[in-house]
């Protein structure tokens, strides 16, 4: 009997079979995160993969971040990735991961959860609940702990971390002083075209507010704080900024759906302006605009936290248990 492949080499394949063919041509940069988001999978097997195709020698690494496809020496293109991205999938195989059925359904039954405070996650009854394998849930956990909504306790059980008005606070905080020096650090590795890509973007989506979904509104926070950080050179500063990911979830989740979208949302005109600053290669003015936003946006995101406090009340689940249990 045949075993069943991981995801990752699934995903090694995928790559090994685009550099091979030349659609990733020599001097293309690769990036977990932009290839995680055109998979969409998590990080963890793209991670596997550029390690696999990093041993095949088909890429190497070098003092920026990512891989270089071809051998040592070959120059860096910074703008062929976002290029060629459109020209590679998974193989229709690909489906058999089941907890991409359920992960966006379980983001949201724990973001809910999370305003009211910490439960264990047992399992064996969410496996049960969503009709998939023990392998399966554990998997589509692994996928949110590192943005920060499960952790796994002292006895190695899966907790759902609270969004306590404490943690949104300090979890802001973290971004006050990291992200904006993140920024600084990518602006002169972003591509013009992608700036402009992302421009568009926004600008679309903003002459249609507020008819937009709050998956419209995500992407777009996706533009700014996950997909331009990817191109900062201190990993570090990208690994501990993941943990803050929880609170572009946390709207992605509640606004149009338990909280009305607000009348006039102004962080658009502001991804904006930072992106005109990007494009410009004004390091310093995208991180203080960058800055600027993040205090801005704090306050919001409590006081969505507080009304859904207020309104509502934790919702009990079979894959939930108290914490004494």
């Amino acid at each position: 009997m045949c075993r069943k492949k991981k995801l990752y080499e699934i995903v090694h394949e995928t790559l090994a079979r685009a550099i091979r063919s030349s659609v990733f041509p020599p001097g293309t940069v690769i990036l977990e995160g932009p290839v995680a988001g055109r998979l969409n999978v998590s990080r963890a097997p793209v991670r596997q993969a550029l390690a696999m195709i990093e041993k095949d020698g088909l890429a190497h690494r070098f003092g920026g971040r990512g891989l270089i496809v071809g051998p040592v020496g070959t120059l860096p293109d910074r703008t062929l990735l976002d290029q060629v991205l459109d020209l590679i999938d998974l193989p229709e195989s690909h489906v058999a991961f089941s907890w991409q059925t359920f992960i966006n359904e379980l983001e949201a039954t724990i973001i809910y959860q999370a305003f009211f405070g910490a439960v264990r996650i047992n399992e064996v009854e969410l496996a049960r609940h969503y009709g998939v394998s023990r392998s399966s849930a554990r998997d589509a956990l692994l996928h949110l702990e590192p943005l920060g909504l499960v952790e796994k306790d002292s006895s190695l059980r899966w907790i759902v971390v609270p969004l306590s008005t404490q943690r949104i606070l300090e979890l802001y905080r973290l971004r006050e002083l990291l992200e904006p020096e993140a920024l600084r650090l990518a602006v002169p590795h972003i591509p013009p075209l992608l700036v402009d890509a992302m421009i568009k973007r926004h600008e679309t989506v903003l002459d249609r507010y507020p008819a937009i979904t709050a998956g419209e509104l995500y992407e777009l926070e996706l533009d700014l704080h996950v997909r331009c950080l990817d191109f900062c050179s201190n990993t570090t500063f990208v690994d501990v900024l993941r943990r803050t990911q929880c609170l572009l979830a946390l709207s992605k989740q509640i606004m149009g759906i338990r909280i009305d979208m607000p009348e006039y949302e102004p962080f658009m005109q502001e991804h904006i302006r930072i992106f005109l600053r990007i494009r410009a290669r004004d390091e310093i003015g995208a991180e203080l605009a960058l800055r600027d936003h993040i205090q801005a946006s704090a306050s919001k995101v409590e006081e969505r936290a507080a009304i859904m406090r207020r309104r509502y009340v934790a919702t009990p689940h079979q894959f939930f248990q108290p914490l004494n249990v």
